[in-house]
């Protein structure tokens, strides 16, 4: 009889390394297209299947060091889109696959938000349309709640943008870092992905402007840390309830 040779058996899929470029690239792709995702669902449900390998990959090989990470990543998937809409709650997903795939060693540092360097208000004289979800997200507050906010904050804030023709303060975030906030909508909005904003020169400082930065963006004077800034906000909001 002739001889037989065992096959091999096929890989155990969990065993096999994960695509870091394709998560990568696909996030990254969905994040660069704003709101023209057209088939949000489907891009939600492709990035839950990134997270579900990324989330026990993290803890096995990083265990609470990146511990922030995977719990912002758990609780995006177990919120599911509710009021974020198909398209944020795809943009959020996105941003938790970055974030872990940061931290396994592919792609940019996690924890780090683009920097001033990586991004410049506009050169000129003219106040330009800025997309948020990329370097930076706003939030817009009403603002007799903002002028409040402001003191309170003191040297806590980052960079403010005041905008009077539309009586309202916005304040630049880390992307993702306000998407899950829950505050009265009428005094304040964050806005991410697939919005805009207007942002005026970095000279337009008097108050002479309509649109002006009313806290100046410097080099150190950036990005508000969320936190705070949420936990002003909510203050600020109680005592005039």
């Amino acid at each position: 009889m002739p001889e037989t040779t065992a096959k091999e058996p096929p890989p155990d899929s969990d065993s096999l390394p994960l695509d870091f470029v394709t998560m990568v690239k696909t996030a990254r792709r969905l994040l660069d297209s704003g709101a023209r995702v057209l088939e949000p669902e489907v891009a939600a449900l492709q990035l839950r299947g990134f997270l579900g390998l990324l989330i026990p990959e993290a803890e096995g090989r990083l265990g609470s060091f990146s511990l922030a990470g995977i719990e912002e990543a758990r609780r995006r998937m177990d919120a599911g889109p509710g009021s974020l809409g198909t398209v944020r709650y795809a943009h959020a997903l996105a941003r938790s696959v970055l974030t872990l795939c940061a931290y396994l060693g592919h792609g940019q540092e996690p924890g780090v938000p683009e920097s001033p360097q990586a991004w410049a208000p506009p050169a000129g004289t003219a106040v330009v349309l800025v997309a948020a979800g990329r370097y930076w997200d706003a939030v817009r507050v009403r603002t007799d709640v903002g002028e409040r906010v402001i003191k309170r904050l003191g040297n806590n804030s980052g960079a403010v943008i005041q905008d009077s023709y539309g009586a309202a303060l916005y304040w630049l975030v880390a992307p993702g870092t306000a998407d899950a906030w829950d505050l009265p909508s009428e005094q304040v909005v964050p806005l991410g992905a697939a919005t805009f904003v207007a942002v005026p020169p970095a000279h337009f400082t008097d108050t002479s402007r309509r649109i002006r930065w009313a806290v100046p963006l410097t080099a150190e004077r950036y990005l508000t840390d969320a936190e705070l800034l949420h936990d002003a906000l909510a203050a600020e909001i109680a005592v005039t309830a």
